[in-house]
């Protein structure tokens, strides 16, 4: 089985050297990637239970703790291959060459187009401009959660309640996009003013009272409002069910069916090593947490 406590190291004279060859480099074919004996993960710096950056700040490649790590290395596991994390904020993943983030435009994020990174290891949720840069493949219900400050929950009931009120979230995040299509649709006459912040800041922003509001999901909402952030609570759900994915470069066929393979056994096994990891982190079982998301209304 999947042991939770085995963790991500990787040696400082390879990292130099991947570091410095990176950018320089095509990307890898999976057949590739097996012959190397290593997967290369795109990461997100995030919060617990989803991520910590070891050391504390660190970018590029990095150690990696958490749910999504874990994640990555048993699927890594399942080929045979030693995970290596690359850490970057939510809109690095979907930079161009230029560093920029074009939601408009087509083209490959520059980690998947070089060799920082085989695939993403951020569960993102499948969303038009991102289609338009990488390749997805699905498996984590969910849904959207408004987080409060528990002294203030009894403001925040719908989403009529949102206008005009400043929410703290990461940019490029789907919740970001979630609060720029509500300013643009039915709060346009009151829009939210928009707060910028690490996501593993939004929830401690609203509870310090720098903002009024963040939107989490409902997972990141089960385990911060319960174990780490005592002053929040999750005041109601918005927007429609969505599923989380992993990313890799459009057209890799390959890497896509290895994943949708790996998701598609791992669900189905009773004592699979991911209904091990989410019992370890949340409590129930992957297919438990399916039943709960879909009980939200």
């Amino acid at each position: 089985m999947f042991e939770i406590g085995l963790r991500k190291t990787v040696a400082l004279a390879a990292l130099m050297g991947l570091m410095f060859s990176a950018h320089s480099a095509a990307a890898r074919s999976l057949d590739e990637i097996l012959a190397s004996g290593v997967l290369r993960a795109c990461v997100p710096t995030a919060n617990p239970p989803d991520g910590e950056v070891i050391p504390a700040g660190c970018k590029g490649y990095c150690q990696y703790e958490g749910i999504i790590g874990d994640l990555v290395e048993t699927f890594a596991a399942d080929m045979e291959l030693t995970p290596e994390y690359y850490v970057q904020s939510w809109d690095e993943l979907f930079q161009n060459a230029k560093g920029v983030t074009v939601k408009e435009d087509t083209y490959t994020p520059v980690a998947l187009e070089t060799l920082q990174c085989d695939m993403i290891g951020a569960v993102m949720v499948s969303l038009d401009w991102r289609l338009k840069k990488m390749d997805m493949e699905c498996f984590l219900p969910s849904r959207m959660m408004v987080v409060s400050h528990r002294d203030r929950q009894a403001e925040f009931t719908t989403l009529d309640d949102l206008a005009g009120r400043t929410v703290a979230v990461e940019q490029s995040m789907y919740l970001h996009t979630w609060i720029e299509e509500q300013n643009e649709g039915a709060l346009k006459d009151k829009p939210i003013e928009i707060l910028f912040r690490p996501y593993d800041q939004t929830i401690p922003t609203v509870e310090k009272g720098d903002a009024d509001f963040t939107v989490v999901s409902v997972l990141d909402a089960l385990y911060q409002t319960r174990r780490t952030s005592p002053d929040a609570v999750a005041a109601f759900a918005v927007g429609p069910f969505n599923e989380g994915c992993w990313g890799y470069r459009s057209g890799d066929t390959e890497m896509g069916a290895q994943i949708k393979s790996f998701f598609a056994e791992q669900t189905i096994e009773p004592s699979s090593e991911l209904n091990e990891l989410w019992n370890t982190y949340y409590g129930m079982s992957f297919s438990d947490f399916i039943r709960l998301v879909s009980a939200i209304e």
